[in-house]
């Protein structure tokens, strides 16, 4: 039997009569929003033609909590600071570079997760 994962958006939970086995596989996403995976193909077609906004998904969705040019200006604030522990490690005369290293590191790590979280990927939605 064929299944499908569908997103209910959060103004059309209220309305929609979910059985009791979907209540309790749905996800629950930020914003109010219900992740149903795995409904049977022919359940799922009657709920997406009866209920606007319900629709088929490949996966779960990401629900971001802020706006792509958030997560952009931090990207570039973290690899900014990240060149500075460098410059430190580098041109100092320090005793234990180490944690300079590590710490540029960790900030360029960070700059480059906040520059992938702003990509508008089809299964992430910005609140």
């Amino acid at each position: 039997m064929d299944r499908v994962n569908l997103l209910v958006p959060a103004d059309v939970v209220p309305r929609l009569a979910i059985p009791e086995a979907a209540r309790t596989s749905g996800v629950a996403l930020r914003g109010g929003d219900l992740f149903l995976p795995a409904v049977p193909a022919g359940e799922a077609r009657t709920w997406v033609d009866n209920n606007p906004g319900v629709r088929e998904v490949t996966r779960r969705p990401a629900v971001r909590r802020f706006r792509p040019h958030t997560y952009q200006l931090a990207a570039v604030l973290f690899l900014i600071a990240a060149v500075q522990p460098l410059i430190v490690a580098g041109a100092g005369d320090l005793e234990e570079p180490l944690p300079w290293w590590l710490a540029a590191a960790a900030l360029a790590g960070a700059g480059i997760t906040a520059g992938y979280k702003s990509i508008p990927f089809d299964h992430v939605r910005f609140d």
